[in-house]
């Protein structure tokens, strides 16, 4: 079990982890003199592999909710009711690709940073320790604001940056070979283990060819995190393929609430039978019509339409659902063609 007063993704946990890891060598400890400026890294094992720790502890929340309220003032921001998935609905916007863009560039900015602050740390401790070459850099993430980041959408964006090229066609980050991300907030699907099995999440850059240096500092560092988690008193399972599906859940599940009623319930039981999953755009956009027009056509202030109270219910519940299906898959409701006087009586 985790003790809440000394979390796993805690960067003054890690660090008097680290502290009494014989393993591993504190640079900050060493006493040769280095230029004034000079930054190096965190930790090593000399000549195999240069680690530089970098914490997340800028809520990023703000400004996030700034760029939405932005992008969802558009004209032409799609017409979705309920709670959005931002990315798929953004994608609906003929600059979908270009919104996304720039959403992920102020979400990962810090990210963006402490990637290439650490790339160059790596770099210069190699150089003014003379290390082999070879040796490996890591870069260790620890995810204090882990309630905005996901694990899985930060390790495909780390992933994503790591294959990333220069102006002159060079990698950005040519001496991150690794990145490990720690973060706590879910625990693994593994009814298996007894306790709590934390995920930890190692990303390899593949962009950067394989030695024998290198199958050292991955042995040196999947030896680390097993330590680091009997550190804690817990247990660890070590993600290392960034196309494998994270077997994950929340750690801390929210609390049961009252029985769903109304539309929420409507809503539960849809998503449980999506009838309207398979449709086409085309076939949705003639459901929906003919949905929303007879909706309108009942509240028209002249010669309105007159239903049985069963078939107006039921007609709500539709439209109800038209509403969910069309946030779960996105489509943008004002492709519609309404015409309430289609269904007004003559």
């Amino acid at each position: 079990m985790i003790d809440e007063k000394n979390k796993f993704s805690n960067e003054d946990n890690f660090k008097s982890f680290m502290a009494q890891y014989d393993a591993i060598a504190d640079l900050d400890d060493i006493d040769e003199r280095f230029p004034d400026g000079t930054k190096i890294a965190d930790y090593a094992i000399r000549d195999v592999v240069v680690i530089e720790l970098k914490t997340l502890k800028e809520d990023p929340t703000q400004k996030m909710e700034k760029f939405f309220h932005q992008i969802m003032k558009r004209p032409d921001f799609p017409a979705i009711y309920g709670e959005l998935n931002f990315r798929r609905v953004v994608s609906l916007l003929p600059d979908g690709e270009q919104s996304i863009r720039k959403f992920e560039t102020v979400a990962f900015r810090q990210i963006e940073s402490i990637m290439s602050k650490a790339n160059k740390q790596v770099v210069s401790t190699i150089d003014h320790l003379k290390m082999d070459p070879q040796t490996s850099g890591t870069l260790i993430v620890i995810n204090e604001f882990a309630d905005f980041f996901e694990p899985d959408v930060l390790v495909d964006y780390i992933s994503k940056r790591l294959g990333s090229k220069n102006d002159k066609g060079l990698l950005r980050f040519s001496h991150l070979n690794h990145v490990i991300l720690i973060q706590d907030t879910h625990k693994v699907r593994d009814v298996s283990q007894s306790g709590i099995v934390i995920p930890v999440y190692y990303i390899a850059n593949d962009n950067i060819a394989q030695n024998e240096v290198n199958k050292k500092a991955y042995i040196a560092l999947r030896e680390l995190i097993k330590n680091y988690s009997h550190f804690n008193k817990c247990n660890h399972k070590v993600y290392d393929n960034v196309d494998e599906s994270l077997d994950i859940e929340k750690l801390h599940q929210p609390e049961m609430k009252e029985p769903l009623k109304g539309q929420e319930w409507i809503e539960d039981q849809y998503r449980k039978n999506r009838y309207m999953k398979d449709f086409t755009d085309e076939q949705l956009i003639e459901f929906g019509s003919m949905v929303m027009s007879v909706c309108y056509s009942m509240v028209l202030k002249e010669n309105p339409l007159v239903l049985e109270h069963h078939k107006k219910m039921h007609l709500f519940k539709t439209q109800i659902e038209l509403f969910e299906e069309s946030r779960l898959r996105p489509f943008d409701l004002r492709r519609l063609d309404i015409d309430p006087r289609k269904y007004a009586p003559e």
